[in-house]
């Protein structure tokens, strides 16, 4: 298991042109759009920005102003996702998502250049500060109301280019974004049309329209983890709060995976293996306090169990939460074999019909109280596994498939842990922690070995 750190010894600076507003290329409606009961969950009200780094293109390809083409690829996509150009607001009384659409909107596009090769960076592996310098900034609007999405593309003296995307979780999930980037590269790469049509139906995922496959067992709901109890008990860290935090990609490979497989009796997917080590070990490393709460959370798909079948191409939030709370102790102290049947518990239960329409009357008591939970104490982690998103498949628009996937999280929400794919097999998991934390934790995740 090897590490990337993202810290920049070589600096370099990026030269951002004027933010220029691309409209749909065809006319789109004026209209008010409500989001689902998923959608308006406040905890995913955030702009998930992220980069990907594309290599120099081969000589006998003529990419002449790669920033224009997917200008132009991006006017045209915005005509099926012409949501995506509109205003999001949030009501000040029924706390709940609106986007207003309306043909003047568009979104706002950056050209940029930076002053040295890729290759000088390592093709991004060892960056972190840096790095926000290739995502477009947040805009003000003096009108209320934000961009749901922003786009910056950067040119690097060798040739090679950054695409970076600020998207609003609000309006897609991992599945939803990775559906408009595949759309967006297939535009660049001269396709009339994209191979999926998007679909907004978010009606199709509130607590009146929901419907799962299967028929309503009686008995009592799976029980949720309850936030606020799990806020009051939660586990304290000696080395939290703090502004000195670092993000750090590690690298698992497959044998690294079989290896932590070899401890558990039964059959085991890698995701259950490696959340389970990371858990804890993040407890380990943190030396969270033994009496309090550690809380996993991990986001579990139902487009498979939703019925009717939720259509191709719908692109909103369509997860729930499986969570698991456990003393920080008892965390510490476990055989990996009880944390990862915790974590299949919770799984198994998320998939529940009654779980799902329990969650979803959790959101809207959430909305209706305005209340939020604060993490970043170490005590929580949030997974998130991009593996099966299909961020690695080439679309070939001149230049490739990408050599890096990059998500930046802020250090203020330090507690979302990425699980990323790898192009030989294995998995990069990504993680936030105060800076004297990561190399403890990095030598728990070796104790695999």
């Amino acid at each position: 298991m090897g590490s990337q750190g993202m810290s920049s010894s070589s600096p370099f600076v990026v030269k951002r042109s004027q933010v220029v507003i691309v409209k749909p290329s065809k006319a789109t409606p004026e209209v008010s759009l409500s989001l689902s009961t998923f959608d308006n969950d406040p905890y995913l009200e955030t702009l998930a920005k992220t980069i990907y780094v594309y290599a120099p293109p081969s000589p006998n390809e003529n990419v002449h102003d790669p920033a224009s083409l997917f200008q132009q690829a991006l006017s045209h996509a915005l005509v099926d996702y012409y949501p995506l150009a509109g205003k999001l607001h949030r009501g000040s009384d029924d706390h709940r998502l609106e986007l207003r659409c309306s043909p003047v909107e568009g979104v706002p596009f950056v050209r940029a250049t930076a002053d040295c090769t890729l290759s000088s960076l390592n093709y991004l592996e060892d960056m972190d500060a840096d790095l926000y310098q290739l995502v477009p900034s947040d805009v003000a609007e003096p009108t209320g109301g934000y961009n749901p999405l922003a786009l910056q593309i950067t040119l690097f003296t060798c040739g090679g280019i950054t695409l970076a995307t600020a998207l609003s979780h609000s309006l897609c999930d991992g599945f939803g974004a990775s559906q408009f980037f595949k759309a967006l590269t297939e535009l660049a790469a001269g396709k009339t049309q994209p191979s999926i049509i998007p679909v907004w139906d978010r009606h199709c995922l509130t607590s009146n329209n929901l419907s799962i496959n299967g028929q309503v067992e009686d008995g009592q709901a799976p029980k949720l983890v309850d936030f606020g109890e799990a806020c009051s008990s939660v586990a304290t860290s000696p080395y939290t709060p703090t502004n000195d935090m670092v993000c750090e990609i590690l690298n698992v490979t497959p044998e690294d995976i079989s290896q932590l497989k070899e401890k558990v009796a039964g059959e085991v997917t890698t995701l259950e293996i490696l959340a389970a080590h990371v858990w804890r070990s993040r407890c380990r490393a943190l030396k969270l306090s033994p009496d309090g709460t550690s809380l996993f959370g991990m986001a579990v798909g139902i487009r498979r169990i939703v019925d009717p079948p939720l259509p191709e191409g719908y692109y909103g939030n369509a997860f729930v939460k499986a969570n698991v709370a456990m003393k920080a102790g008892e965390l510490n102290n476990s055989p990996l074999s009880h944390v990862v049947t915790l974590i299949k518990e919770a799984k198994r239960a998320a998939l529940e019909k009654k779980y799902v329409l329990e969650q979803l009357r959790k959101i809207e008591r959430t909305l209706k109280m305005n209340v939020a939970c604060e993490g970043g104490n170490g005590a929580f982690m949030l997974l998130t596994d991009w593996r099966q998103l299909g961020l690695l498949d080439e679309v070939d628009f001149g230049y490739g498939g990408s050599l890096n996937i990059i998500p930046l999280v802020p250090k203020y929400l330090p507690d979302i842990c990425i699980f990323l794919p790898r192009k030989h097999g294995g998995v990069r998991v990504l993680v936030t922690l105060p800076k004297p934390v990561m190399d403890n934790f990095k030598e728990h995740m070796i104790s695999m070995k």
